[in-house]
């Protein structure tokens, strides 16, 4: 890997951020929806990808740690990149901004008849469908619901797909990083 130093100046640290975020993290972060349920060691080789591209833009060497270079630039680890398209795409579905093929995936617990009178009903929770195999357990139907449920309940609450993605980036960096 290229290691970029003080006295290599042939990209500015502008164009550099740049390209590493159109490169490395931007492949990182597009579909990274199919990565729910991945078993640590693989989400670990992920990280591995976002931890160089970080140490590449900070210009800092490899024995530097991470996540306090990840912090300073307000990157999420791979993990919380996960769970932030998932509850991403869950509040799509609850607030009306989502594919009409994603919609029907998605019941909130206070649609489900049993539930109506139940506190998880006012809570803004959904419904985790029964899956039969580990590979259900990936799917969005399932992981979406489960990422979203936890999820503190005034962040459930926020209608605004702007504001919600502000404090949902924000709970998950706090949770990753602090």
């Amino acid at each position: 890997m290229i290691q970029h130093t003080e006295t290599d100046q042939s990209l500015s640290s502008h164009v550099l951020n740049a390209l590493v975020t159109a490169l490395a993290h931007s492949r990182l972060d597009y579909c990274n929806i199919v990565f729910a349920g991945l078993q640590a060691c693989d989400i670990q080789r992920l990280q591995s990808v976002l931890n160089a591209a970080v140490r590449l833009v900070a210009s800092s060497s490899r024995h530097d740690h991470a996540f306090s270079l990840l912090r300073d630039r307000h990157w999420l680890p791979v993990k919380q990149c996960i769970e932030y398209k998932l509850c991403m795409m869950v509040h799509w579905c609850l607030y009306g901004d989502a594919p009409s093929y994603l919609l029907n995936l998605i019941t909130s617990s206070a649609d489900a008849t049993v539930r109506a009178g139940l506190r998880s009903a006012a809570s803004i929770t959904v419904t985790v469908p029964r899956t039969m195999s580990s590979l259900g357990d990936w799917s969005f139907a399932a992981a979406g619901p489960r990422a979203w449920n936890r999820l503190p309940p005034p962040l459930r609450r926020v209608h605004s797909a702007a504001a919600f993605k502000r404090q949902l980036k924000t709970f998950l960096f706090d949770r990753a990083l602090n």
